[in-house]
């Protein structure tokens, strides 16, 4: 459906990223470099200060995040790259099947996600955010079993 309905190369795109409490944060606009069946690349350049969440990597002026999303699909990788081309990190966000619209695209994120340094070393993240959701009844026990599988699955395929 992307290539029907989706955006197309040099759209700007919004990233609407949900939380499982009802809050959603905006990650975009970003820029689609390439469109290719069912996944849309997204390039988005960051300002500086703060650091990448769970990669401890401080973000420059500059910075270039790349990220693809393929519609339906339960996760999204984002790659950091410095203004130089340098690997910054990758952050693997586990989520809700990615809806992709013109001019959006839009997901709830299920806490749970895996990352993998600029050194190649992988670490799943955030279970216990994943898990403290379950108790207070926003996410429930059959999708955290789904999220944890596919974090499983994207922590062995790293």
């Amino acid at each position: 459906m992307v290539g029907q309905f989706g955006p197309a190369v040099e759209d700007s795109v919004g990233i609407g990223h949900g939380k499982p409490d009802g809050r959603r944060i905006d990650l975009g606009p970003g820029s689609v470099t390439d469109v290719d069946g069912e996944t849309v690349t997204v390039e988005r350049e960051l300002s500086g200060g703060g650091s990448y969440d769970a990669l401890g990597v401080p973000k420059r002026e500059g910075d270039v995040a790349t990220t693809k999303f393929r519609e339906g699909r339960w996760w999204y990788p984002t790659v950091y790259r410095g203004a130089d081309g340098e690997r910054r990190g990758t952050y693997v966000n586990v989520c809700t099947p990615l809806e992709v619209f013109p001019d959006e695209v839009r997901y709830v994120d299920l806490h749970v996600d895996v990352i993998k340094q600029a050194d190649g070393t992988v670490e799943r993240v955030d279970d216990d955010e994943l898990d403290d959701a379950v108790e207070a009844g926003l996410v429930g026990e059959q999708l955290a079993a789904k999220a944890r599988s596919v974090a499983a699955a994207v922590e062995s395929a790293l």
